[in-house]
């Protein structure tokens, strides 16, 4: 992955070395191993502890000079980015793609929810944040990092598997939630994709795609979703794709006991669909969503 310049991000740090400060040549060929052994030019404590044969305490140590020397740039604690030796002083750095770099900060994750909607090209909508669904221990649901924006939906490492599709993202390889899955996804937690209404665009979208495939939308159910994605499926699928009974079937069977709200944002109950056994908060029709 390529390095360019941030036009906008003032997290980045400033690579302020001087063309004539001359590379030791021990330091010279610790970057060259940690290049190797980097992904995109990212590279952790326990990847440089590999790669250098030594333990990651002092892995870390051996990192941090490099970075007070400005041939390593900190992204976040025990991750840096390998420096360019033809980076122009003054130059300010960023990891390109935010997709390597998320795979990366946050493994084990995928990418998913608006973003993989976004890939799939079942919304328009345009997200800022890169939404990644991840089983990493994170502190925050948003984060900066190498100058962009994340949105992180923590989960049990057992749900980051199943139908997710490997991209190349210029040489590194990411993995992305499958059309259905996403679908599925965001029928399990509608903020994935920015909420109710939202959801019902990619729906709509996924239906209308030559590439939908209810059989694989059904599998992928039955692989990610719960009680209350199956009441949403059953739900809007009566009304977006009212052929599609061996759906519904499923979604009938599969569904939990109890009640669900439609749209779990919003506090007002709405009207009780008991074949469902979902509150209907939200009103759905073919092709729009309304309160």
């Amino acid at each position: 992955m390529a390095l360019r310049r941030s036009q906008y991000s003032p997290t980045s740090s400033v690579i302020g070395h001087s063309k004539d400060a001359s590379l030791a040549k021990l330091d010279r060929l610790l970057l060259s191993r940690l290049s190797r052994a980097s992904r995109a030019g990212l590279i952790s404590v326990a990847a440089a502890a590999q790669a250098l044969g030594t333990s990651r305490s002092h892995a870390a140590k051996r990192l941090a000079a490099l970075a007070r020397r400005r041939w390593l740039l900190r992204v976040r604690r025990g991750l840096y980015l390998v420096v360019p030796l033809e980076a122009e002083p003054g130059q300010r750095m960023m990891a390109e793609d935010p997709w390597v770099l998320a795979s990366v900060a946050f493994a084990p994750c995928y990418i998913g929810g608006w973003s993989a909607a976004e890939h799939w090209s079942l919304t328009e909508q345009i997200f800022r944040p890169t939404l990644v669904v991840t089983a990493a221990n994170v502190r925050s649901s948003a984060t900066t990092l190498g100058g962009h924006e994340f949105r992180l939906f923590h989960v049990p490492a057992a749900r980051v598997s199943g139908s997710l599709v490997p991209v190349w993202r210029g040489t590194e390889r990411v993995h992305v939630s499958s059309r259905d899955r996403t679908i599925v996804d965001c029928l399990r937690n509608p903020e994935l994709c920015g909420g109710i209404r939202s959801l019902l665009g990619l729906m709509t979208e996924y239906g209308e795609a030559p590439e939908r495939d209810f059989v694989k939308l059904a599998a992928a159910a039955r692989e990610a979703a719960n009680g209350a994605a199956w009441k949403r499926l059953g739900y809007i699928a009566e009304s977006l794709w009212p052929g599609e009974t061996k759906l519904m079937t499923q979604a009938k069977r599969y569904m939990t006991k109890g009640t669900t709200r439609l749209d779990p944002t919003i506090r007002s109950a709405g009207k009780l669909v008991t074949r469902w056994r979902l509150w209907a908060n939200v009103a759905v029709n073919s092709h729009k969503i309304s309160a």
